[in-house]
């Protein structure tokens, strides 16, 4: 057990993402397969169960290098700036908002009418938080605090969002997903857009989990329910239209704070020991120092 833990230390985000690949795929391929068959049921839940990956996959990893327990009281503290709450509820709807003004301006409606009542928006958040929100302990509240320390805050948010969008392979091959019947190339580069977004929000916090899970929850269920509103035909002109918006404020978050931290904050640990490992300078003071720490 020691030697694999010390392998698994010395390769916690490889071991990270394969793990998280190998619990979800084994869930959502078969559900892709399932889904030619009608077997609803099923497929709904594998689709479920597959989601929670990334997160059994941190639990796992965590557990091997004895970091499970100061990790989990992480992920649970909310902790957080106001504003970075307020952020996380706002963006969302604002970046979609701009989309919508440049998909309506390219020829396609959007009829206010035909969105359902705020209740609907309410169950929506509650199901995004299930099955989008809970992926962020794993990708935001592992992977990024591993990888960045090595690559930097903006370089460690493109990786995380590459794997981020190849992890939802599957669901492209699944009729009735939001991703079926959409492009992978814009979708790829919005994912990779947003996580940057993500570890801004995530970062800024001072590593508080429940911020990524909280803005992951909103942006899902603000898709979803403005989705009802559009209507169109050819390729979807805000699929574009969402990657230029989330890069365009990558950009500013960038030109504000830099890459090596897309923060104002050390690059937080949450709760992981990184003792013998190399880091990088720009990750100073370290996250536990008198004057910054928030717990």
């Amino acid at each position: 057990m020691p030697a694999i833990a010390t392998a698994v230390r010395t390769h916690r985000f490889v071991s990270f993402v394969a793990l998280t690949f190998l619990f979800t795929w084994l869930a959502w391929v078969p559900a892709a397969l399932l889904v030619s068959a009608e077997r609803i049921v099923p497929v709904s839940l594998l689709v479920l169960a597959g989601g929670f990956g990334p997160f059994l996959a941190a639990i796992v990893v965590a557990a091997a290098t004895g970091d499970l327990r100061p990790w989990l009281r992480r992920v649970v503290s909310p902790r957080a700036p106001p504003f970075v709450w307020v952020a996380a509820a706002v963006l969302p709807p604002v970046l979609f908002g701009a989309t919508l003004a440049f998909t309506v301006a390219l020829g396609w409606t959007f009829e206010s009418a035909a969105l359902g009542p705020a209740t609907l928006f309410a169950a929506l958040l509650v199901s995004s938080f299930i099955r989008g929100g809970l992926e962020e302990p794993g990708w935001r509240g592992f992977g990024l605090p591993v990888l960045q320390r090595r690559l930097g805050a903006f370089r460690a948010s493109l990786v995380i969002g590459v794997v981020w969008a190849a992890w939802h392979a599957p669901l492209f091959a699944m009729p009735g997903s939001s991703q079926a019947g959409t492009s992978f190339a814009f979708y790829l580069v919005s994912v990779v857009g947003i996580s940057v977004v993500t570890t801004w929000l995530y970062n800024e916090s001072g590593g508080r989990v429940l911020v990524p899970v909280a803005f992951h929850s909103v942006w899902n269920a603000t898709s979803v329910f403005l989705s009802t509103g559009i209507s169109g035909d050819g390729l979807l002109p805000a699929e574009a239209a969402l990657a230029a918006a989330a890069w365009l404020f990558v950009g500013v978050l960038v030109y504000r704070y830099g890459a090596a931290r897309l923060s104002s904050k050390p690059l937080p640990t949450n709760g992981l020991s990184f003792a013998g490992e190399r880091t990088r300078k720009a990750e100073l003071p370290r996250e536990d120092g008198p004057a910054r720490s928030l717990d």
